[in-house]
Order: C-alpha cells, then structure tokens, then sequence
C-alpha cells in the first residue's frame, strides 16, 4: 500500500509546494535589490521548470541536502533569468562599459550587456543564501513530519483491514440455548427408565451373614 506522498498526487502537490515557495522567495529578493517587478513570464516559467524537478524527486522522500542544493540552484537561475529579462534602462549603468558602471555601484558585478547580476553587493547575496538554506531546511523539517504521518496512517490501516478479514473468515460459532427443551428431558427421562428397568428394589435390614 503506497503512502500518499509518494502517489500521483502526493507529488504533484509537494512539488507545488516546493516550487511556490522557492520561485516566491526568489521574487522577493529580486524586488528587494531592485525596483523593477520580474517579469510575469519569467516567473511563470520558473515555477513550472522547479515544479517539473520537485515533482521528480518528490517519489520517494527528498533528503535535506537536496532541497538545499535544489532551493540554492533554483534561486541563482531565477536571479539569473529575472536580471536577464529585466529592460536595460532599469539597470544602473546598463548599456555604458564595466568602469561605469563600477564606479558609479561598486559592489556591482556587471554580467554580458551591461546585466548586473550582483546587485546590492556581498552582503544582500549572502542574506539571500542564508534565507534559501533556511527555506530548504523548513522544507525538510515538513517532509520528515509528513512521511512520518504517512507511515503511522498506513500501519493503523493495515491493522485495521487484518481484524476486519479475520472477522471475515471466522466461522460463525453455534448459538447455544441455555434453557432446557422437551427433547433435553424425554430423552433423560427414558434413560432414566431403561436404567430402573432391571433395578430391584429391596428395603429392610440387612441379612446377618452366618458365622
């Protein structure tokens, strides 16, 4: 009997779940450094591409290392594809050379076409790290809960459907009627007769036996 989790669709779900929550982190960091909103299509596109792999691993339960190897892969692609299809006006320095655009942003790491896939500098990174790996951890701590209840819920069902077939197959016992019948006591009774049949019946005292 397969657990829910791991059904048709268990799957589906968990990787809805997953692939939400990833692509909405991702989102919120994007605006976060910048003001421009990802593009709609993009974001579209996210979901289903890390819904399509969540939905692959989500067969069996997905260990901690690879949501949090899946969770941090899927926020640098979407950063990547967010910075990508952003218009190039809404880039600081977008369209001018590298010296530009570091003087005027430092902490900027300028990509191909003047993309600027660092945006906000080391620091708003490793926040965006820290809250990815936390992510997957919480994601972790829900697959664990969840199997776990899975496992409880299929082993009180087994026991559940073993007394039930056992009730089944028992054959059903006699109903024994406590209280005597006619039959009980004519048999008895002629019993009875046919044992006081050749019975002799001899009262007085007993004979003295000769000396």
């Amino acid at each position: 009997m397969p657990l829910w989790a791991a059904t048709r669709s268990g799957r589906t779900v968990r990787g809805a779940v997953l692939a939400l929550l990833t692509v909405a982190l991702a989102v919120l960091a994007h605006s976060g450094t910048e003001p421009a909103v990802p593009d709609p299509a993009v974001t579209v596109v996210g979901f289903l591409l890390t819904w399509r792999v969540g939905w692959g691993l989500a067969a069996r339960q997905i260990s901690r290392r690879r949501l949090i190897g899946l969770v941090v892969a899927a926020q640098g692609c979407l950063h990547l594809a967010f910075a990508m299809a952003s218009p190039p006006g809404r880039h600081p320095g977008a369209g001018t050379g590298m010296g530009h655009i570091v003087a005027h942003h430092p902490e900027s790491v300028p990509g191909p076409a003047g993309v600027d896939l660092l945006h906000g500098g080391p620091r708003v990174l490793g926040l965006h790290l820290l809250a990815a790996v936390c992510l997957a951890w919480w994601l972790a701590a829900g697959e664990r809960l969840l199997w776990r209840a899975g496992r409880r819920a299929a082993t009180a069902t087994r026991r559940i459907v073993r007394r039930v077939r056992r009730r089944l197959a028992a054959p059903p016992r006699p109903v024994i009627d406590p209280r005597p019948t006619w039959s009980h006591f004519s048999r008895a009774g002629a019993q009875r007769l046919v044992l006081l049949r050749y019975a002799v019946a001899r009262r007085g005292p007993p004979r003295a036996q000769a000396l």
